[in-house]
């Protein structure tokens, strides 16, 4: 994480929203969101770039929890989790769930709070939700002078809260990052389950045959290794095989999904993994969605290539199907392997390097306006009721992926198609190969996120 930025840590107890807060806050769906209590165990953070370039670090923490819970084997775990992340914070959310209003827990983490007060935003969430504003007041019981009622779901209040963070958020903050200061590569292999993902981890490790030392899993279920190759770092990362959430019908399986959907957030690149046997299925598209949903790079392996005879044309043909069927992935590369011989095994890693070094890559904001230039004068936008839009300018606002700002004279969201021709044209015009681009619109007066 990038030093010298200044840290916002969210804090609170189990299921007020706080990773919602962090996701709504972050631009993307980062943190996972789920009504089990204890989803967030460990210090989830990002850096978070202002409308204006300023950026800070924000951290999400896990619920801090008293007393018995169903997640009490966690509880001290959690606590010191949030309490080392406290620790460092420069400014505090303390979030509360306006619909339940004031809880013994709630009370216990102000107590822990009140040596700094100064530095602390108390965050009436959920008040979108029935009764939830006329309980606000109460929260003032907590004690702190501070106080902005808002629901992370529907982004009520969030503008104002941006307002907030960016009052101490020092202007020298908008320096580069630095490029070299990035560590390993970030791989997680993902799928549902039998489709090779363990076999293609113990290929990638024994091909290289330079396995630095295996690190005992981060979550559930999921074993990290790192490997070198040529000089580069990578930590691999494989998962427990994805189920359906209709089909996890015990608490075991639940946590095998959210254990693989958390190897997903802390990647760079997400190896999809697909039954060259079965075909693409339902539950690979569910899979890949979470890569994609997660703001991943990405890349198709079709594994068990070698257990079939295949026609010289084959190739084309599951690809158009992958195509057909994966149509929110249409930057991903697509690879036919068999983890099991090793065929074309030694293909990825220099995809997953070209893949990787655009998804870190920050661009000059001359080069991204001219390539907003052509593709309007290849393609004009529509109009928004009858009121022509315009661009006025674009610039990148963070990598992983890349967020590109657009400002323009309306801030109503772009048609679907013209944002689909936007992505593709900053995709090619950047040399972009497995790498999603998000397209962040604003309003030019105000400058508001």
């Amino acid at each position: 994480m990038a030093a010298n930025l200044k840290k916002v840590v969210i804090v609170g107890r189990p299921n007020v929203g706080k990773s919602t807060l962090f996701n709504r806050l972050a631009g993307k769906r980062r943190a996972l969101t789920h009504d089990m209590p204890g989803m967030t165990r460990d210090r989830l953070s990002d850096v978070i770039t202002l409308d204006d370039g300023r950026r800070y670090e924000l951290t999400d923490t896990g619920g801090l929890e008293y007393g018995d819970s169903p997640m009490s084997a966690f509880a001290g775990e959690i606590r010191d989790q949030a309490r080392r992340a406290l620790d460092t914070a420069d400014f505090i959310l303390f979030v509360v769930d306006g619909a339940a209003g004031v809880l013994t827990e709630d009370r216990d983490i102000a107590q822990e709070l009140r040596s700094a007060a100064a530095r602390t935003l108390l965050l009436v969430n959920k008040v979108d939700r029935r009764d939830a504003e006329e309980n606000v007041p109460e929260f003032y019981e907590l004690g702190f002078e501070r106080m902005l009622p808002l629901s992370a779901e529907h982004g009520e209040g969030v503008d104002e809260l941006f307002d907030i963070i960016g009052e101490f958020v020092p202007a020298d903050s908008i320096t580069e990052i630095d490029e070299d200061d990035r560590g390993p590569i970030r791989i997680a292999i993902i799928g549902r389950p039998n489709v090779g993902k363990s076999s293609l981890l113990n290929r990638l490790a024994a091909e290289e045959r330079a396995v630095v030392s295996p690190i005992s899993g981060t979550t559930r279920d999921a074993i990290d290794m790192e490997i070198e190759r040529n000089g580069q770092q990578y930590l691999i990362i494989d998962t427990a095989g994805i189920r359906r959430k209709g089909k996890t019908h015990d608490e075991a399986e639940k946590l095998s999904v959210i254990s693989a959907r958390k190897a997903i957030e802390r990647c760079e690149i997400a190896l999809v993994m697909i039954d060259a046997i079965d075909g693409v299925t339902g539950q690979d598209a569910t899979v890949a969605g979470y890569a994609e949903d997660a703001g991943k790079a990405a890349m198709l392996l079709v594994n068990k290539w070698d257990a079939d005879a295949h026609a010289p044309d084959d190739y084309k043909k599951v690809e158009e199907e992958i195509r057909f069927k994966l149509k929110f992935l249409p930057y991903a590369p697509v690879e036919f392997i068999s983890a099991k011989t090793g065929r074309r095994v030694e293909k990825i890693f220099p995809s997953i390097d070209r893949i990787v070094a655009g998804y870190r890559k920050r661009f000059g904001t001359s080069e991204l306006n001219q390539i907003l230039e052509r593709a309007i004068a290849g393609h004009q936008p529509p109009a928004v009721k009858g009121r022509p839009r315009r661009f006025y300018y674009t610039t990148q606002l963070k990598t992983q992926p890349t967020t590109i700002a657009l400002f323009s004279n309306v801030d109503e969201p772009l048609h679907f198609s013209y944002r689909r021709y936007l992505e593709n044209q900053f995709r090619e015009g950047l040399g972009l190969v497995g790498c999603p681009i998000h397209l962040v619109l604003r309003a030019r007066k105000g400058m508001k996120r």
